[in-house]
């Protein structure tokens, strides 16, 4: 099972890096041309995201964990992606040229740092979507059940039994 997600995996990592790359020639083939530019900037980094999150999953896999159960790790997104999430958010928004002229007074250099920095969406996307997908543990054990029988005739003692109050 294990070495079948991993192909699995690398293979649609693959796929969406196919995607990715003739982006612009798939538009074209499809003939989606009235669309406005935020939906297929959004598009695109959505993209970027999942090629991130298959690339996390492919890490993930390879570093067979011993783990008990599949669990997904919030506590491992927030650290690897709480940068990149803001950085997403402030990327395209007013809130940045808006703090940066209320709190500083508009100076070039930090305008400049700020473009630069937030600007980088394809990294932000893609470390986001890493930061997701390296959170998601898998787990390859059996579970065994036990099954525990107090009598072997099918009834119940009742002295057995105990109330708690809770």
């Amino acid at each position: 099972m294990r070495y079948f997600l991993i192909t699995f995996s690398f293979i649609n990592t693959l796929f969406y890096i196919l995607i990715y790359a003739y982006y612009d020639n798939i538009l074209g083939f499809l003939g989606v041309e009235d669309i406005s530019s935020a939906v297929l900037n959004f598009i695109k980094l959505l993209v970027l995201l999942i090629i991130g999150f298959c690339i996390g999953i492919n890490v993930m896999l390879l570093l067979r964990l011993k783990l008990e159960r599949s669990l997904f790790s919030f506590k491992n997104l927030v650290l690897i992606g709480i940068i990149p999430f803001f950085c997403l958010i402030l990327s395209q928004g007013s809130i940045t040229s808006f703090i940066i002229t209320r709190f500083f007074n508009s100076s070039i250099q930090l305008n400049e740092l700020v473009f630069y920095l937030f600007s980088r969406q394809t990294i932000w996307s893609l470390w986001l979507g890493f930061a997701i997908g390296s959170s998601v543990r898998f787990s390859f054990f059996r579970k065994k059940h036990k099954h525990m029988a107090d009598d072997q005739s099918g009834q119940v003692d009742p002295g057995s039994l105990k109330v708690t109050d809770t």
